[in-house]
């Protein structure tokens, strides 16, 4: 099972990976991407290393139109989005994913949309939102069972497993 994630921004908030890279570190957070990668280019796998384990997601840049914007709910100051999928099933896939989405959120003023919760997550909640989740799959190689939850949905999705 995947687990998809995307992170809405301006297009001038766009960081370099090594800024990026920069920012994870930063956070605390045990996790290395690949900074070898052009942001607006890549559609594919991005690898990453969490806690030095191999880990890593898809990756894929858009700039949506109005329309799609809408239809998503999301601002129109926000056209890019930045789409994350990961196996929700492979710790090191899983936390990869949610860092880098709530950390790129967090440094360019942007929107974590999470599909699976129902909701989304403001820059400002990001980084905690990504360790709380984190702190929830710490020692578990399964789905997250987290009590963190998002301020527009009743329940995470992982609450119906």
């Amino acid at each position: 099972m995947s687990y998809d994630l995307s992170v809405h921004l301006t297009t001038k908030r766009m960081p370099t990976p090594q800024e990026w890279q920069t920012s994870i570190a930063r956070h605390g957070f045990p996790l290395r991407i690949d900074t070898e990668f052009d942001v607006t280019a890549l559609s594919g796998w991005l690898p990453c290393e969490y806690q030095g384990k191999e880990g890593g997601f898809e990756y894929r840049y858009a700039v949506l139109d109005d329309q799609e914007l809408s239809e998503l709910e999301v601002p129109q100051r926000l056209p890019c989005m930045i789409s994350f999928s990961a196996s929700a099933r492979v710790r090191e896939e899983f936390l990869s994913a949610v860092i880098s989405a709530a950390v790129l959120a967090e440094i360019t003023e942007g929107l974590v949309v999470d599909p699976q919760e129902g909701g989304s997550h403001e820059s400002t909640h990001a980084i905690r939102w990504a360790k709380d989740v984190e702190s929830s799959f710490q020692h578990d190689r399964t789905i997250p069972r987290c009590s963190h939850q998002p301020s527009n949905a009743s329940a995470p999705w992982w609450k119906f497993w």
